[in-house]
């Protein structure tokens, strides 16, 4: 009995030719397209991302959609001034992405970081009024980065590929800038030379030296 069932004219399995979905990953925590799928949910009358650190005792400023700036508000009356996503209206912190998932740790590490940066200011004797000097600033990321020049100064020439010349160079220019030669002049005042021998001299002239 003949068959109605098409059989591929080069006789190989039909099968080969299925298509295999595309498997569709969930975009990474933290993104603006991970906020945009958790949802919607409501902020005191407006449609907020279901995953908002917005802190519930802020505002919502109107939005345009042009503003550039978050529409938060703090119960201080000062508007958060990060840079909000057009799509949001809110800066990514207060739309629930980013790297950490608590507002609070985020500001605390935000206070931390700024005791930093007024001790290390006190540290160098650097004022509001000389914190605009290129000098100054740079002083101040020096010291914040003090153990990244480190090893640029000690590590980063020793560990590369230099040849060894080269690498006698780096190591006497690190030892250079960090245990500099000190130049002293000293000055010794004997009553009666001519009552010293030759070893009590000698010592005199070590115990300089030492």
């Amino acid at each position: 009995m003949a068959s109605n069932e098409e059989i591929p004219a080069n006789g190989e399995d039909a099968s080969r030719d299925l298509v295999v979905p595309e498997v569709v990953k969930e975009p990474r925590r933290g993104t603006l397209a991970w906020v945009e799928l958790q949802g919607v949910t409501q902020f005191k009358g407006e449609d907020v991302p279901a995953s908002h650190r917005i802190p519930a005792d802020a505002t919502l400023v109107e939005w345009d959609g042009t503003s550039t700036k978050c529409r938060v508000v703090q119960a201080s009356g000062q508007r958060c001034r990060a840079a909000a996503a057009k799509a949001l209206g809110l800066c990514m912190g207060h739309a629930g992405g980013g790297g950490s998932a608590d507002l609070e740790e985020m500001r605390a590490k935000a206070r931390a970081s700024q005791a930093r940066l007024k001790a290390t200011r006190q540290m160098l004797g650097i004022g509001p009024a000389r914190s605009a000097e290129p000098r100054a600033a740079a002083r101040i990321r020096a010291a914040l980065r003090a153990d990244d020049l480190a090893r640029a100064i000690v590590d980063g020439p020793l560990d590369s590929d230099l040849d060894p010349a080269a690498k006698q160079r780096a190591a006497l220019a690190a030892v250079d800038a960090t245990f500099p030669l000190q130049l002293v002049t000293a000055e010794l005042s004997l009553d009666d030379v001519d009552s010293m021998d030759w070893k009590s001299m000698q010592r005199v002239a070590l115990s300089l030296l030492g």
